[in-house]
């Protein structure tokens, strides 16, 4: 499927700048995300806020109708540049809340796999994303998956990936960080068999037998270099895969088909693409979203192109 690299994506440029000159930043922190150390995080974002032209508010995020409250109230304070510091799951549920807002977004990345901060070339290390905040006046408008009222940015999935994701705990990616997610798919290994879906892609059904049914927003795994599908993040659709057999020789083959990005796939195999997306199967199981589980099938997708901007260098 024909679509732009992450760094041909559409920029432009952005200003924060209220007629006083000020530059007013809302921060949206999530303590509880797997990077997050508050001895490392909190005295950047102090020595940011204390930079001279800088206003700003922070807050922690412990429930989400109240960050929706205050994000309202930012707003009609004036506010139009939004922080989130987390990871992918932080991203999406600000990006929820500010959906057709006129409004940027930026990340300190600390979750942990960043997956959309490593798309946009956002630096990793927390001071150079803090820096970057101050010198960029570029965004970029990317594209997201609509589900309920939630966006997404990089993939919806559900068989293996969504079990393991199920059963993951937040203490384990704090600890164990990408390891979390390897010792969830062993755990999960038990429910990877075959399954029987009916996915409708812009009207066209496709009867599919998978132990895992992805839908690609981005095309990555873990790393941009590591692609799952030709997706791309401002394409204006979305991918659809699937790995037949949940038997380990498939899924090994399925992670040598993503880490040497084999022209020739081995296991993952494409399905369609399109903007509208329905899945169901024969049982109701779980469904996951960017890195956490959000319902149960039967689910519908949707692409949202230029669903929210970003700032970028």
């Amino acid at each position: 499927m024909a679509g732009s690299s992450p760094t041909e994506m559409t920029s432009q440029v952005y200003s924060d700048s209220p007629s006083d000159g000020c530059r007013k930043f809302f921060f949206v922190v999530n303590r509880q995300a797997g990077n997050y150390f508050k001895w490392f995080v909190q005295p950047r974002m102090g020595e940011f806020l204390a930079t001279e032209g800088i206003e700003g508010q922070v807050h922690y995020f412990f429930n989400k109708h109240v960050l929706k409250q205050k994000l309202e109230i930012a707003q009609r304070s004036g506010y139009r540049t939004f922080i989130v510091v987390g990871g992918d799951g932080t991203v999406a549920m600000v990006a929820s809340l500010l959906f057709h807002e006129d409004c940027t977004i930026g990340i300190i990345p600390t979750g942990t796999t960043n997956m959309l901060a490593q798309m946009l070339h956002i630096p990793l290390y927390t001071p150079r994303a803090f820096d970057l905040l101050l010198s960029s006046t570029t965004s970029k408008s990317l594209d997201a998956l609509k589900i309920g009222e939630q966006v997404y940015f990089l993939n919806a999935s559900v068989g293996l990936s969504s079990f393991s994701i199920s059963d993951l705990r937040t203490v384990e990616k704090t600890y164990f960080k990408l390891f979390a997610y390897v010792f969830a798919v062993a755990r999960s290994m038990r429910r990877a068999h075959t399954r029987n879906f009916r996915v409708t892609i812009d009207g066209e059904e496709h009867l599919v037998q998978a132990a895992e049914l992805f839908v690609d927003n981005v095309g990555a795994l873990w790393t941009p270099r590591h692609r799952t599908s030709e997706a791309q993040l401002d394409d204006g659709r979305a991918t659809v895969c699937c790995v037949q057999k949940g038997t380990f020789l498939e899924l090994i083959n399925a992670a040598l088909d993503v880490l040497f990005v084999r022209k020739r796939r081995q296991s993952i195999r494409y399905v369609a693409s399109g903007v509208s997306i329905s899945i169901d199967c024969d049982e109701s199981i779980p469904v996951q979203a960017d890195g956490d589980a959000i319902t149960h099938t039967p689910v519908s997708i949707t692409v949202m192109p230029a669903a929210a901007r970003f700032i970028v260098r």
